[in-house]
């Protein structure tokens, strides 16, 4: 019969391990995808509709996404993740979450309510130059390392592509003091229990 010190160790080390899965990408629910790691992602487009992104998951992952239409997307903070467009037409921005106030929808079909240069370049995230993807083929991205937690979104720079628009959450990184302290709980119950049964 296992220990209280086995069962410790073994969901002691199993926590320690979580952070190195190889799921970095997680498919949350229809068209949310949790990235706790930084990826590139490239950025193709249909039409002046939906931007379409595709992108792989470090190794040792296989897991690979492409031709995702305007997906939400869950960040860790203080990862780095990179936005590079490949196809002509439609800048991509980031703007910070003062555009909820001109944006409607849901996950994967959000789109702007304003066609207003004016309220679209003072939500996106400055220098605006930094928060701008151009058009391919270019060299030019957006590298972001997030270092604010909140919603974000982004849509097409061209003010009548109203519906080439979608968010972007800021998360925290997941806490491993708080996954250390969940498996002693659940290894002080599984004691508890076992000494109950032998009373």
């Amino acid at each position: 019969m296992p220990t209280f010190k086995s069962i410790f160790v073994s969901i002691f080390v199993a926590t320690l391990c979580i952070p190195y899965a190889s799921a970095l990408t997680v498919s949350e629910s229809a068209n949310v995808y949790s990235v706790n790691e930084g990826v590139s992602f490239d950025i193709a487009n249909s039409g002046a509709s939906n931007f379409l992104f595709s992108w792989s998951d470090p190794d040792p992952s296989t897991n690979s996404f492409s031709a995702l239409a305007d997906p939400t997307l869950v960040l860790t903070i203080g990862e780095t993740y990179t936005f590079q467009r490949t196809s002509g037409s439609h800048p991509f921005i980031i703007m910070d979450n003062s555009a909820s106030a001109f944006i409607s929808g849901t996950d994967g079909s959000y789109s702007r309510t304003t066609s207003d240069s004016a309220l679209i370049s003072a939500a996106t995230l400055t220098p605006i130059a930094n928060f701008t993807a151009d058009p391919g083929p270019t060299t030019d991205l957006i590298s972001w390392t997030p270092d604010a937690l909140g919603d974000f979104w982004y849509t097409c720079s061209v003010t009548s592509h109203t519906g080439m628009t979608g968010l972007i959450s800021v998360v925290p990184e997941p806490s491993s003091f708080a996954l250390i302290a969940s498996a002693s709980a659940f290894a002080l119950a599984c004691l508890r229990r076992r000494v109950g049964s032998q009373a």
